[in-house]
């Protein structure tokens, strides 16, 4: 009996340093990014967006766009926006005859994005993205 006892203690002094083992600073320090996207002054139905840095370094972080707008978390600091969306082409898959889907954002949204956002702790990092699918000029 004083066996089984001392086993328990010993585990639970196991346990309780092996979760206090870490510091709170490990990982990168997040806050919450919400929004509106929109394409052509109408909202993205569903997409999604990324935020990844701008310097290359850190995680990047992703969110979904529903009925254009999105809210998750988001490591600090200066972010490359990226936003991606795809809408039923009007055309038929061959073999199955299934929706293929095209990608109507462009890629100066997306893979050759242009969109600079700085996420800063304890502000709101509340961001409208007023997207057009054509050039102005």
């Amino acid at each position: 009996m004083l066996d089984s006892v001392i086993k328990s203690l010993i585990m639970l002094c196991v346990l309780v340093f092996v979760q206090g083992c870490g510091t709170k600073d490990e990982g990168p320090v997040m806050a919450l990014v919400k929004g509106t996207v929109k394409i052509d002054g109408a909202p993205i139905v569903k997409g999604d967006i990324i935020f990844e840095p701008a310097d290359g370094q850190g995680p990047a972080a992703a969110g979904v766009i529903t009925e254009g707008q999105f809210e998750f978390k988001s490591p600090a600091g200066t972010k490359k926006v990226m936003i991606f969306a795809s809408r039923k082409s009007g055309k038929k898959g061959r073999d199955f005859g299934e929706d293929l889907m095209e990608s109507y954002i462009p890629e100066k949204y997306n893979t050759n994005s242009e969109l600079e956002k700085a996420i800063v702790p304890g502000s709101e990092n509340e961001f409208q993205f007023e997207l057009q699918s054509k050039s102005s000029g």
